[in-house]
């Protein structure tokens, strides 16, 4: 077998201590990686969430990983054979070693090991752009003039920031710029909803959903995962536009999930793109205080980009005792970091705690640490018999049912006489005050949201004795009919 001389060193990474200190790097990790895929080409795409042919160090370790994903993006396995094939026909074969050492990376390479050999290969990435970047800040500030100082330390700030960004940091800090009270209020983003599910989700919120073991949290969150990337309003049915949905299921295996999908991949028909709907099974959890799962999750929503973040249950998202907040808060950190930079909604599926002193009802809140209590803006609890009822956030303007019905077309639809009853607690309410009531009146007096007193009213106005209309000031009123 020909052995691969090592390439020349890369200028760019030189310290001047070539003699005395290699720059950061592994060449048998970068190894034991492409032989590991090319063992499982399944991994491929998972790989590509965790790092990028940037992040090697030999040149051509790189170009195999390129045509490992040049045969993927075919739609084909990148085992060896085809991977070989594809640098047979660019005619790159020589330059990473020929089909030798290809194979030599195969018996390099295990199964079940892309993510630590992938972590380090990114971590020697992520040095060497330090030393890089250190080298260039000081080269630029040790030649600056007095009269070009400020503008030396500006680009050396924006250097820290570019590297910094460029191996997705959980927490991307701005060095260079915090804006001021009329910066955040210019421009053309108006103040409106943002809605990622109507009237009921919004761009960056946080939903935590409770509920005891077997209640059908678990079912309700893959459903409404389903229907949202196929344009279903979850308790609606009514059309909606379409979005990206990543579910991390932390706790199902793959032939649980495969079941428990199946019937509401066929309910949703031609309505649902697959690739809508991505799905990653992490069975035996993750433990988002580590860098590495931090990485892979945050990663993992770049590359995928949802609009709605679905994952948990929270007590499998790291190890540790979920009650003390060193195991709990760098959870909570991480998915503020995906949502902070993906912009997307997440749903977080949690487990209530036993009930307590001989009380035969449980808590609504999540089990654990108890900052979970303050950190969604929606607290959601499933009862067994299908009620909803929120332990945390105000229900104006969100549209969650307080009922939900098993059975129908899917799992769980609304009740059916959710509009019936919402009406009559509307004429209730409107009776007991005998004068006109706003929206925003009758929400208060009911419990229903303002949004839901809107579509309840329009629904039952042609029919019933109650009207609704624009009263002088501007403000909706429920009247009674002349």
């Amino acid at each position: 077998m020909t052995a691969l001389e090592e390439p020349p060193f890369d200028p760019y990474y030189d310290t001047g201590l070539r003699d005395e200190h290699a720059p950061p790097q592994s060449r048998p990790a970068e190894q034991a990686l492409l032989g590991s895929i090319m063992n499982e080409p399944s991994t491929a795409t998972h790989a590509a969430t965790l790092l990028d042919g940037a992040d090697f160090y030999y040149p051509h370790h790189e170009t195999i990983w390129d045509a490992i994903h040049a045969v993927t993006a075919t739609g084909a396995k990148a085992e060896a054979t085809l991977v070989l094939d594809h640098l047979t026909r660019t005619k790159q074969l020589a330059k990473v070693g020929g089909a030798p050492y290809l194979f030599e990376l195969v018996q390099a390479g295990f199964y079940g090991q892309i993510d630590e050999y992938a972590r380090i290969v990114r971590d020697a990435a992520r040095l060497r752009t330090a030393i890089a970047t250190s080298i260039k800040i000081r080269q630029a500030v040790a030649s600056a003039r007095p009269e070009t100082v400020d503008a030396a330390l500006g680009q050396a700030v924006t250097e820290l920031d570019d590297a910094y960004g460029r191996h997705a940091a959980t927490r991307h800090v701005r060095l260079y710029h915090v804006e001021n009270i009329d910066e955040l209020l210019a421009g053309e983003i108006d103040d409106t909803y943002d809605w990622v599910i109507p009237n009921l989700l919004e761009r960056q919120e946080r939903v935590i959903l409770t509920a005891e073991e077997g209640a059908g949290k678990s079912t309700l969150l893959r459903q409404i995962a389903i229907q949202a990337a196929a344009g279903i309003h979850p308790f609606t049915g009514t059309a909606m536009p379409p979005i990206t949905v990543l579910h991390v299921d932390v706790e199902n295996t793959r032939r649980q999930s495969r079941r428990r999908y199946r019937p509401l991949r066929l309910q949703a028909g031609g309505k649902l793109e697959p690739e809508r709907l991505r799905i990653e099974l992490r069975t035996a959890g993750l433990d988002l205080t580590t860098d590495t799962d931090r990485d892979w999750l945050l990663d993992t929503a770049r590359y995928v980009k949802p609009d709605l973040l679905v994952i948990g249950p929270i007590y499998k998202l790291a190890n540790g005792d979920p009650t003390e907040e060193k195991s709990a808060k760098p959870v909570a950190m991480a998915i503020d970091a995906v949502r902070d930079q993906t912009d997307c909604a997440v749903i977080v599926e949690a487990h209530a705690a036993k009930a307590t002193g001989g009380s035969k009802k449980r808590p609504h809140e999540p089990y654990g640490w108890s900052g979970w209590l303050r950190w969604p803006e929606v607290g959601i609890w499933l009862d067994t018999d299908g009620s909803i009822t929120p332990w945390r956030g105000a229900r104006e303007e969100r549209a969650w049912p307080h009922r939900l019905e098993r059975g129908g077309d899917w799992p769980w639809t609304p009740g059916i006489n959710e509009y019936a009853s919402r009406w009559q607690l509307i004429k209730t309410a409107r009776e007991r005050e005998d004068a006109p009531m706003s929206y925003r009146q009758i929400a208060s007096a009911t419990g229903i949201s303002s949004t839901q007193v809107a579509s309840v009213i329009g629904k039952n106005a042609p029919y019933a004795y109650l009207w609704h209309e624009l009263n002088t000031t501007g403000q909706q009123t429920l009247l009674e009919t002349p």
